[in-house]
């Protein structure tokens, strides 16, 4: 032992500039070697160094010095006989201040001098220093048994470097270590929504910003001889080769110190992860625990216990895509690292061995079953009083989840929206290579949407448990989930850009965006498109249609007989009344006057991509639809016409600011700009305030003023719930239900399920929210090169004549076809009849 000391003592001095210097290329190996203090003085004497302190010994040393050393036997005896020589002499002089005067001073001279032999330094047990002598020849075979045995250790460990270094990491590539570059979402507007990233990892910086109640519980439970081993614990290590070999497992208990953790943290090769099972698998585990040892020992040598442990903490995961501490704490307990207490710092140590398994989440029991071990593991290394860990010991886990925008930050769903766009067009790079994502979404109308979005669907909620409570379970299993969902998407009309987009309550752990995956029945919201298909082949806003009970043949042979919501018939009414009061005769027959081929069409050309079956259903909305497609048809209304593909990004630029790709909506005319203005018209009368449509409520009830047009929809034992509107600068549509279809939003219809969220939602839109504000009052325009306002006879549903004493006014378009005049009322014809043409 005498020997291995000198030779290090030796291998230390001759190198002065070790422990300074550059730290990017100094081979370091902290030494904390626990030895007799007096013998640390006198190593600290022959080293020429008193100002290190007496009871541990650090010094940094070339390894590869010590190798050569170690191979070069003959040059090592001389080294060790001649620092041998110096070391008694400089232990005779330090323990006998009186060394000058003794007598017996020729008897403690050095060997090399003819003194009888080298000393035995020790302790009396009064802690007195006592010095024994041995004789040459013991000290000779001692000095040569220990050059052979590191000898044949250097051997050893040259043979196993040669057979495992290959396919070794780059050590150097720990000093620029840094996250991924992230992909920064914004708002249209500016504000920061999200960032894409592969991990969700921040940084510690520096030493000091670790509490130390983490630095505690962190050694205490996964390293407690961190500070004084080189990399690898060889006491632990045979104590795990022990443990292994009893229960007959060879890799069962794992003896993986921090900075081998770290070693397989940072470098995949290292740390790749193989089968046990077989023979195969279990010496591929060992060759991977040995590149793991042997890049630990490189990392200890290259930097400081401080920094090896701020780097193990940056990249260890803790779990929910946590990586690293700062984002830990912020995960579990919404706080800042330094904020953290000790029984937090326990509990999040406590998840490094099975983060999902301890996670306080969803194992709340477990995880403080494995803190309280944390607390036992600090009180047996002495960094915590007993009766304290027994205090926290007893406490619950409190868990405070942090307000991450990954997941819960402002327009969620938007942001996994456009999220799925790019990556199917940028790939792993879209979390690698530091993209700024400048969206449409405005935060101001988002926000808005929430609010009342969470509002409303609460209040639909409370109607529905309410429905529920008086239901038995043959009606309604328990295992149904009675959860009222809902989406909302508003968009420009003119742009295409997507203002707002919610896809569901609770978002947490929830990726299903129904705003535009969910397919669901579109009942009367459909019918713009019978209607429109219908206006565009020669029908007008005034023919008449008879409401009354039809019995319908379908193509098996099996015959439907339809019923409007109210199970009631109104008798003959024209489209544009029919419309408005959402009958569903009127738009059954009209349907099949058109052609269902037809009316499929025209929905396809509008933009719904979803199947829709020829069948005469359609005409009452029986095909499933999805909301953002809707928005996007109904964009083409108060758009005359033009369809605008819906636009979640408005621009990516690089890592350094330069345009990658830019929005570009594909525009194209779907419909007649004059059918699209009839249209809105007729859609306006909807939510006429003094009329019968379904809409009127946004008006009279939720005090929405603005020029407005729109469509409710409600589907058969009211599952679902719709209204999509809009002015001439914002679109915006409302779908409300439960997932589960076999759940009733209790007598419901879409003007109240889902009309209030829209007009309230437009209501504050356009009374705070700049430009609305200031557009108000701006109404559709009705340009007369296409369209004009003629006189109708209210009797006879034909263009009157000035002798028709009931007269009215519709829109038609002016380079169409026109009615026919009316027949009753000529000349002299006084009041008339009161016919109605039927079809």
């Amino acid at each position: 032992m005498l020997g291995v000391l000198i030779l290090l003592g030796r291998i230390v001095a001759a190198h002065p500039q070790l422990g300074g210097g550059d730290e990017n290329h100094l081979l370091r190996v902290q030494l904390r070697l626990q030895l007799d203090p007096t013998l640390f003085q006198v190593f600290d004497l022959l080293l020429g160094r008193e100002d290190l302190p007496m009871d541990r010994l650090g010094r940094t040393l070339r390894v590869g010095d010590l190798c050569a050393d170690l191979l070069a036997p003959a040059r090592y005896l001389r080294h060790v006989r001649h620092e041998t020589n110096q070391l008694t002499s400089v232990v005779h002089e330090n323990l006998d201040p009186q060394h000058g005067n003794d007598e017996d001073a020729d008897a403690r001279r050095p060997i090399a001098h003819g003194g009888w032999s080298a000393p035995y330094i020790g302790t009396t047990p009064s802690g007195e220093p006592k010095i024994r002598h041995m004789t040459l020849q013991t000290a000779k075979k001692i000095t040569l048994g220990a050059a052979v045995c590191m000898f044949f250790y250097t051997v050893g460990v040259g043979l196993v470097y040669a057979l495992f270094s290959d396919n070794l990491p780059d050590i150097d590539t720990l000093e620029t270590f840094q996250p991924k570059r992230v992909t920064r979402v914004y708002s249209g507007d500016g504000e920061h929504l999200l960032d894409f990233k592969e991990e969700n990892r921040e940084l510690i910086r520096d030493f000091d910003e670790i509490p130390q109640a983490m630095k505690d519980a962190l050694i205490s439970i996964e390293d407690r001889r961190f500070f004084s081993h080189w990399g690898i614990d060889l006491r632990r290590i045979f104590g795990a080769i022990k443990e292994n070999l009893r229960r007959l497992n060879p890799t069962g208990q794992g003896a993986s110190t921090l900075t081998q953790q770290l070693a397989r943290n940072l470098y995949k090769k290292v740390g790749q992860q193989r089968s046990s099972a077989s023979l195969e698998g279990v010496l591929a585990t060992y060759a991977r625990k040995v590149r793991e040892q042997i890049t630990a020992v490189y990392i200890e040598r290259l930097y400081t216990k401080r920094e090896i442990l701020v780097m193990y903490l940056n990249t260890v995961f803790f779990g929910h895509d946590a990586h690293g501490l700062k984002s830990a704490a912020r995960l579990y307990f919404d706080k800042e690292v330094g904020d953290l207490s000790v029984e937090e710092c326990a509990l999040i140590a406590g998840l490094l061995k099975a983060p999902n398994t301890y996670s306080p989440f969803t194992n709340p029991d477990k995880a403080k079953a494995r803190r309280n071990v944390v607390l036992v593991e600090m009180v047996r290394g002495g960094k915590l009083g007993a009766a304290v860990a027994r205090r926290l010991a007893a406490e619950p886990v409190h868990v405070q989840r942090g307000q991450r925008a990954e997941t819960y930050g402002l327009a969620p769903y938007f942001v996994e929206y456009v999220r799925r766009q790019l990556g199917e067009r940028y790939g792993k790079s879209l979390y690698q290579d530091g993209y700024s994502v400048h969206t449409t979404v405005d935060a101001r109308l988002q926000k808005v949407a929430e609010k009342h979005f969470n509002i409303h669907l609460g209040a639909v909620q409370a109607k529905v448990d309410a429905h529920v409570a008086r239901l038995d379970s043959s009606q309604l299993p328990d295992s149904v989930s009675t959860l009222v969902q809902g989406a909302f998407v508003a968009m420009n009309p003119k742009t295409g850009e997507i203002l707002a987009m919610i896809g569901g309550r609770d978002v947490h752990g929830d990726s299903y965006n129904r705003a535009y995956q969910a397919t669901r029945q579109a009942g009367s919201s459909f019918k713009p498109f019978v209607y429109t298909a219908a206006l565009d082949n020669g029908s007008f806003p005034i023919d008449v249609f008879d409401d009354n009970a039809i019995t319908i043949t379908e193509r098996d042979g099996s015959v439907w007989t339809p019923e409007n919501y109210d199970r009631k018939f109104k008798g003959p009414m024209t489209l544009r009344e029919g419309f408005m009061q959402s009958r569903n005769i009127i738009a059954l027959k009209l349907a099949m006057a058109v052609t269902e081929g037809r009316v499929s069409q025209y929905a396809h050309e509008l933009g719904i991509s979803t199947p829709i079956p020829e069948v005469p259903s359609i005409g009452i909305g029986s095909s499933g639809v999805k909301l953002l497609e809707m928005v996007a048809a109904y964009a083409v209304f108060p758009n005359r016409g033009i369809y605008v593909t819906p636009e979640a990004v408005r621009r990516v630029e690089d890592a350094d600011g330069n345009i990658i790709e830019q929005s570009a909506a594909e525009r194209r005319e779907v419909l007649r700009p004059a059918v699209a203005v009839v249209m809105t018209d007729m859609m306006r009368s909807v939510m006429d305030p003094n009329g019968l449509g379904t809409g009127r409520g946004a008006r009279t009830r939720y005090g929405f003023r603005s020029p407005a047009a729109g469509k409710t929809g409600t589907t058969n034992n009211y599952v679902d719930a719709w209204f999509i509107g809009f002015t001439p600068d914002l679109v915006a549509g409302v779908w409300v239900g439960a997932d589960d279809p076999r759940v009733s939003l209790a007598n419901q219809a879409g003007s109240a399920a889902a009309l209030p969220l829209w007009a309230g939602f437009m209501k504050e839109v356009y009374r705070e929210v700049a430009p609305y504000k200031d557009r108000r009052s701006v109404d559709f325009e009705y340009p007369e090169e296409l369209v004009e306002y003629r006189a109708v006879c209210n009797d006879t549903h034909r263009l009157a004549t000035r002798y028709c004493p009931n007269q009215g006014r519709d829109l038609f378009i002016r380079d169409g076809a026109m009615p026919a005049t009316c027949p009753l009322h000529g000349i002299g014809d006084g009041d008339g009849g009161r016919r109605r043409r039927r079809l």
